[in-house]
């Protein structure tokens, strides 16, 4: 935790601004390459399959046995170093319910019903148009001198740590959202992800509310207070975001 807290405070502000160029090299060469590579990767999957009926099987079987021998007591020593903490908890009940790729089939066959099958399905179509869309609009270019912008606008003041958004790093964002619009691409995706949220709520509520109270039921009094004091924060730190862009909210077609 105090690594990752001197992490964050090194890379607030300024050296955020600094590192945007290298995000956008990755996000461009995603741009031209990643569909291709994607293709290429595809056909040797099909060609596995035609050269060996049961490729996928025997992949199946050589990744847990990988598992088994390299990292499953190692696992296990973590759950058991860590038995009381949330990741702790996480990590137990992972591997009682799972002891092999059966367990894992059979889990995601319990859950995976038409429906979600069927959304899901349009989730990816919906993913290709929006990254087909951005990488045609030359959107990556355009949000990076967006961030290098608000980076570097919050990289003084109190805002000295990247991980702390509500207060005065919320206080710099707003007051460069006024003097500078949010691209629209970038506006059309955040509209798109809410749009899904908002679908998810409405469709999987109660699924969610249960997989949340199995869970949480699983998790002793100190892994459960570490949960909740995470989402307490999330929902602290999302709000703070959240009003900052629902106040500076672009006008685009």
């Amino acid at each position: 935790k105090q690594w990752y807290q001197r992490r964050v405070a090194i890379t607030a502000g300024g050296q955020l601004a600094s590192d945007v160029s290298n995000m956008e090299e990755l996000g461009n060469l995603a741009c031209a390459q990643a569909r291709g590579c994607f293709l290429q990767v595809s056909a040797a999957m099909e060609a596995c399959k035609a050269a060996n009926a049961d490729f996928v099987q025997d992949t199946i079987d050589a990744a847990e046995s990988a598992y088994k021998e390299n990292f499953e007591d190692k696992a296990a020593a973590f759950a058991k170093s860590s038995k009381g903490s949330l990741l702790g908890d996480l990590a137990s009940m992972a591997l009682d319910r799972f002891s092999s790729a059966d367990d894992i089939q059979d889990f995601i066959e319990e859950h995976l019903t038409e429906g979600v099958k069927s959304d899901a399905s349009a989730a990816a179509e919906e993913a290709q148009a929006l990254a087909k869309g951005w990488c045609d609009d030359g959107c990556t270019s355009s949000t990076a001198r967006f961030l290098e912008g608000i980076f570097g606008h919050m990289n003084g003041g109190g805002c000295d740590d990247a991980s702390e958004f509500c207060g005065e790093c919320q206080s710099r964002a707003a007051s460069y959202f006024a003097r500078n619009q949010l691209p629209c691409c970038i506006e059309k995706v955040v509209r798109r992800g809410i749009v899904a949220y908002d679908y998810v709520i409405a469709n999987y509520s109660e699924a969610l509310e249960s997989y949340g109270a199995a869970v949480g039921g699983g998790l002793s009094a100190n892994g459960l207070a570490e949960a909740q004091a995470i989402r307490d924060r999330v929902v602290e730190e999302f709000g703070c975001v959240s009003a900052v862009y629902s106040a500076n909210r672009p006008e685009c077609a």
